[in-house]
């Protein structure tokens, strides 16, 4: 939308829709400012008219830094074919990245994030990398830069969720390490550091003994309670099987699908503390894990509760939890532990307090609900969020995929 009349007369929405229209066509020029750039290097324009290379001639003739140079020719390398010298093309590494950056679908940070996340799954095969760079770009049609990178952290997974074959010889890299010293005084000081499983299993070790004292008043500060915490799981360790049994447990895995599906492709697991694993590392784990089944009722969806109630009762923040895993706005990375329980329908106008009547969003995402034109419905006992025209003139429904269970494909 191009508008010529006094801005002062234009609405908010038309303001919003030419806007988004001249970054359309910012982008659009930029994609042909990288394919003049491709076809200058292939031909050694540059060494032609004197100059070393083609970044010394963007500084003169486009008054362009060597590094933003540099990279705009990076990228043009990536996105267009090449011709060698010896007159051998070079097939661009991301043609269809070029595409939608010729349509103005995604901008430069787009695109860089694209390159660095395939740069670093170089075992891809070309199909492979054909579906990786197509489910980039699907998610770069709705996400900023820093949401795609996020996003950019499960392309692996979905594409390969096997991963590279491993190494004959891996190298040596322990997992777990700690360093301890006795000082003179037979006290001890150490360090270290642990992997998930043994994280975890600390942390629930710790949990129950750490709290504060209830009778006489507790002066002890966190890292006070925390070091007679871990004296206190010695000591019980030292008296081993009496372990306190509230936390004082394996790993839990908390299981929404069935435990045989569980052993061959684990894509649901939540623990405590919005922690995530790949699902190899999930396999591992189940093999020696407390497995907690989630109760479910119909549809597969955790339990709902039974008499309507404003305050979420705890069972089923615990189910909302389970089935969105953090904030279920698009493209928000927010743990669930920071969330707060929506009423889809408001409960004021009898909505119910019901696991399909609830949606879990962080407080940032929770007002924009409330105070803009974003709306959220229920689809198959899961929100689903329609932006404003403004934001997609189409107004197609999305939602979080970063929490969302891994889909499979063919590659």
């Amino acid at each position: 939308m191009v508008t010529t009349a006094p801005l002062w007369q234009a609405s908010d929405s038309e303001l919003v829709d030419a806007y988004s229209a001249v970054v359309q066509r910012r982008r659009q020029l930029y994609a042909e400012e990288l394919r003049l750039l491709a076809e200058m290097e292939s031909r050694g324009v540059a060494t032609k008219l004197g100059y070393s290379n083609t970044s010394a001639l963007l500084m003169h003739t486009a008054r362009l830094s060597r590094a933003e140079a540099r990279h705009r020719l990076a990228q043009a390398q990536d996105l267009h074919a090449m011709t060698t010298p010896t007159g051998s093309v070079i097939e661009p590494v991301l043609p269809q990245t070029a595409e939608a950056l010729a349509r103005g679908e995604v901008g430069s940070e787009h695109v860089d994030v694209i390159r660095k996340t395939l740069a670093n799954l170089p075992h891809l095969d070309a199909e492979q990398r054909a579906t990786a760079e197509q489910v980039m770009l699907t998610r770069a049609a709705e996400d900023d830069p820093k949401a795609l990178t996020r996003f950019g952290t499960r392309v692996r997974d979905i594409v390969d969720p096997d991963g590279p074959p491993p190494r004959e010889e891996q190298p040596a890299r322990p997992a777990r390490m700690l360093r301890r010293h006795i000082r003179r005084d037979g006290t001890m000081e150490f360090k270290g550091h642990l992997d998930l499983e043994s994280a975890q299993l600390f942390e629930n070790l710790l949990k129950p003994f750490e709290k504060p004292h209830t009778e006489g008043g507790d002066t002890r500060g966190y890292a006070e309670r925390a070091g007679d915490a871990f004296a206190d799981v010695l000591r019980m360790a030292a008296n081993c099987p009496e372990l306190p049994t509230q936390n004082g447990v394996r790993t839990e895995v908390a299981v929404t699908i069935s435990f045989e599906e569980l052993q061959r492709a684990l894509d649901d697991v939540v623990l405590s503390g919005d922690r995530r694993m790949s699902a190899s590392e999930a396999r591992r784990i189940a093999c020696d894990a407390h497995v907690l089944p989630a109760v479910l009722g119909g549809d597969s969806k955790p339990l709902d509760v039974a008499v309507p109630a404003y305050t979420t009762p705890a069972h089923i923040r615990r189910g909302l939890y389970l089935r969105d895993k953090g904030c279920s706005f698009p493209s928000c990375e927010r743990p669930a532990s920071v969330c707060d329980a929506h009423h889809v329908v408001p409960w004021a106008q009898g909505g119910p307090t019901k696991l399909d009547n609830l949606a879990s969003l962080c407080p940032s995402h929770h007002r924009l609900i409330h105070n803009s034109a974003w709306t959220v419905e229920m689809v198959d006992g899961r929100p689903w969020f329609t932006p404003p025209a403004y934001v997609d003139p189409s107004q197609r429904p999305r939602r979080n995929e970063l929490h969302a269970p891994l889909p499979r494909t063919a590659a």
